[in-house]
């Protein structure tokens, strides 16, 4: 049985403006890093230069974990993995919508559209617990700015770990149709 003990939550800060900063101040185990002037890239990367334990999670600002999220991750925890994703449920109803009309497209159940995410090539680390030696020397371009998440699954795959991804744990995901929109238009560009 693997233990998780909370010695510290790192928040890497992009400049907030919703009463976050002041919410977290009164928790004494909060580390606060201003990358207000940074993006995403430079905000993973600061994360992942401060830590100190042998693995950490990344949790995006727009998501919430599942009951249990820990426990269902432990049990991948073994020698030769680096990262391990969940994936994850749209909750805005028209993203959810943008799933249902991809599950009929396709002639799949509405789960099975979201779980077939699971086996795309593409990595996320919107709900990832991350080995931190598989990433302690990654230093990801500061224009990256969308899909660093896939670089850094990229980086700690080069290092001969596994980087697996699973049905349970899973997480909600709070994804806006813009953000939507805007990543999957950056991705297209980037991969092009």
């Amino acid at each position: 049985m693997i233990m998780f003990l909370l010695i510290r939550l790192i928040v890497v800060d992009g400049g907030s403006t919703d009463g976050t900063l002041e919410y977290l101040s009164k928790f004494p185990k909060v580390e606060i890093i201003d990358d207000s002037k940074g993006n995403r890239a430079t905000a993973r990367e600061k994360g992942i230069k401060v830590v100190e334990t042998e693995w950490h999670l990344h949790v995006d600002s727009d998501v919430v974990l599942c009951r249990d999220w820990f426990k269902y991750a432990s049990k991948y925890m073994r020698e030769g993995v680096g990262a391990i994703w969940g994936v994850a449920i749209p909750v805005e109803e028209h993203v959810f919508n943008m799933v249902y009309s991809m599950s009929k497209l396709y002639r799949m159940r509405i789960i099975d559209t979201l779980i077939a995410q699971v086996f795309s090539k593409r990595y996320m680390t919107h709900d990832t617990l991350i080995r931190t030696e598989a990433v302690e020397d990654i230093r990801i371009p500061r224009d990256l700015y969308v899909w660093e998440d896939h670089y850094i699954g990229l980086h700690i795959v080069s290092k001969g770990y596994k980087f697996i991804k699973t049905r349970i744990p899973y997480c909600l995901h709070y994804v806006s149709e813009k953000s939507l929109e805007s990543n999957i238009l950056n991705g297209y560009i980037l991969n092009k």
